[in-house]
């Protein structure tokens, strides 16, 4: 309980950081609708981040806090010297050896527009040039993040999220012309927001810490040390990241406009995963690798069930939220300018899917930092890596080939992977699964059943959509909140927390 409350006031600061960056990013889907609509530009911006965020990816960009922080610990006992000197060396180390991978991906720009088939290659590589440069700061801003959060600093880190999205946003409204003017704006407000959030914040954060950049010569053995670590997460890629890719990829095999569907879906289901669900998981890291290297195992247990359980908990109403109001939701955010009410119908049958993998998002938000933080790093990515090639020969062998069965293909083996892994996850020989956690799932899973036959079977056409989307909130924040009162659960005790 005592690790939980600390862990209160960083899950805070992220959460109110990550909301701010999600209602921004929220403000930025909604423009590119309202200035693109569902259209090939909007396809050529998405079919133009598949290699950057690829990249990203298998440089282990999205677990740099899991993969450098046990490394920084084992500085924790000498001085500050050689901490930095380490840190400093593998950080220009690093960001040399993805500079030179940008590179590569810039000179083979054209052979990449080919491989995806892209209707219009000026665009494409238009938009592809300043994306591809964006992920360096990316990158070296991740490196930077990952070492204020070991030195348990984390609001330079939230700001950056935001500064990106304000630069798109802005260089997308000065670029609102044309739909493909709107998608290069979004481009180059990318690559200036990332090096201003990524790079110019962070490097005042290293100073907040007490870290000045200067530039030191990098070590192989460093970086040696860094890809031994990383190299199950560089190697094995998990449908838990790549769910994004898969729909780009798979959305091109579709109408013209797919993608950019699946684009808007996932962004709206996604919000509350960012919000609540990653903040937890980045704010707890460094607590639960503090208690597994100080073998306080029982405490790690039940901090890692005590997040499952509230994290489900709240997710299935948000779960129930999202899939009934789907369509009432896609219309307030979406419907205006080049955006219509063909679109909205076409977008909300792939949310009405999408919307359940917040279930498994979340959890594993938890799930698979649990795993890293024992250095068991082969194991989750095996299975995630599986997953996703299960993923990929369900759609490939489909014969239904529309947007809402591809959703279902795609969304199915991740709710596997994410079982799979709770399932097996062990801390000190014990199953972070018990009897207790089992009940808590079951007795969530069970509200959600009953709350969703009740609404499914309530009528309430005729209503405007804010009203509809009352009506559905406060069923279902009324049956989860006296829940809470007459059900008993191990796990979860809001109130009293």
């Amino acid at each position: 309980m005592q690790n939980y409350k600390k862990l209160i006031g960083p899950i805070s600061i992220i959460s109110l950081a990550y909301l701010m960056s999600r209602i921004f990013g929220f403000v930025r889907e909604i423009l590119l609708a309202n200035w693109t609509g569902i259209s090939n530009a909007s396809d050529t911006l998405d079919l133009a981040f598949v290699i950057p965020d690829f990249l990203f990816y298998l440089s282990a960009g999205g677990y740099l806090a899991i993969t450098l922080i046990p490394l920084l610990s084992r500085f924790e006992k000498e001085d500050d010297d050689k901490l930095n000197s380490y840190f400093l060396s593998l950080l220009n180390g690093l960001t040399v050896i993805f500079l030179s991978i940008s590179i590569l991906g810039f000179i083979f720009r054209y052979e990449i527009a080919d491989i995806f088939g892209v209707v219009n290659q000026d665009l494409f590589v238009k938009v592809f040039t300043p994306i591809i440069f964006s992920q360096v700061f990316f990158f070296s801003g991740a490196i930077m993040m990952a070492y204020q959060y070991f030195k348990n600093e984390f609001k330079y880190a939230a700001i950056a999220p935001v500064i990106y999205n304000l630069s798109i946003i802005l260089f997308g409204w000065i670029y609102s012309s044309t739909p493909e003017a709107t998608v290069y704006g979004f481009a180059l407000g990318g690559l200036i927001g990332s090096f201003l959030g990524h790079i110019v914040i962070q490097l005042i954060g290293l100073r907040s810490v007490g870290l000045s950049y200067k530039f030191i010569k990098p070590k192989a053995m460093f970086l040696s040390q860094y890809f031994k670590v990383s190299l199950p997460l560089i190697v094995g890629q998990s449908i838990a990241v790549m769910d994004e890719q898969l729909f780009r990829i798979f959305g091109s095999f579709l109408s013209i406009g797919a993608i950019a569907s699946f684009r808007y879906a996932r962004r709206v289901a996604i919000l509350p995963v960012g919000v609540i669900a990653q903040a937890v998981g980045v704010a707890s890291f460094p607590t639960l690798s503090n208690l597994f290297v100080n073998k306080k195992f029982e405490e790690l247990r039940e901090l890692i069930r005590r997040q499952v359980s509230i994290l489900f908990f709240l997710n299935v109403a948000i779960v129930l939220f999202f899939f009934f109001g789907s369509d009432e939701v896609v219309s307030i955010v979406y419907e205006r300018g080049a955006f219509t009410s063909n679109d909205v119908q076409r977008v909300s049958s792939i949310m009405s899917v999408v919307s359940f993998a917040i279930l498994p998002w979340s959890i594993n938000q938890i799930v698979t930092r649990s795993f890293y933080v024992q250095s068991k790093y082969w194991y989750p990515v095996l299975i995630g890596t599986s997953a996703t090639v299960l993923s990929t020969l369900l759609v490939l062998s489909s014969t239904n080939k529309s947007e809402s069965n591809y959703a279902v293909l795609i969304v199915i083996p991740l709710f596997l992977y994410s079982m799979v892994l709770l399932f097996t996850l062990k801390i000190g020989n014990e199953k972070i699964l018990n009897r207790d956690l089992a009940i808590d799932l079951s007795i969530s899973t069970l509200i959600g059943s009953v709350v969703f036959t009740f609404i499914r079977f309530l009528s309430v056409s005729g209503n405007s959509n804010i009203m509809n989307l009352l009506i559905y909130l406060t069923i279902i924040a009324l049956a989860f909140i006296v829940s809470l009162n007459v059900i008993k659960m191990k796990y979860i005790k809001i109130r009293k927390e």
